[in-house]
């Protein structure tokens, strides 16, 4: 995963886009069944709910406006990712702090 900061305000619904990189190359989709991405309380898995850009070679985490509103106001969250690959081998990457939000002053969803 590149270790870029990523800002997203509570009540944002936007998607973030994770590359996922082993022994430095991208991991091979055709390899993978299943990616979980996980931030604060918030946790989604591929191909259930993440896509895959084989375009660009990113996945794509969706977050709702009720999955931001989970995640600390004014702090930063760890972002992990665990890749289980065809044949049965699950590889987890270092945890990166990657996420930092900002308050909102409305928690309506819209």
């Amino acid at each position: 995963m590149n270790r870029t900061n990523f800002k997203i305000k509570q009540g944002d619904a936007c998607v973030i886009p994770v590359r996922i990189l082993l022994n430095g190359q991208p991991v091979a989709v055709e390899d993978v069944e299943a990616v979980e991405l996980r931030t604060g309380e918030v946790r989604k898995v591929y191909p259930e709910e993440v896509t895959y850009d084989a375009g660009s070679g990113y996945f794509h985490m969706p977050l709702t406006q009720e999955d931001t509103f989970k995640l600390p106001a004014d702090d930063s969250v760890q972002f992990d990712v665990r890749v289980k690959f065809r044949g049965g081998a699950v590889i987890g990457t270092q945890k990166v702090t990657v996420l930092v939000t900002v308050d909102a002053l409305s928690e309506e969803v819209i």
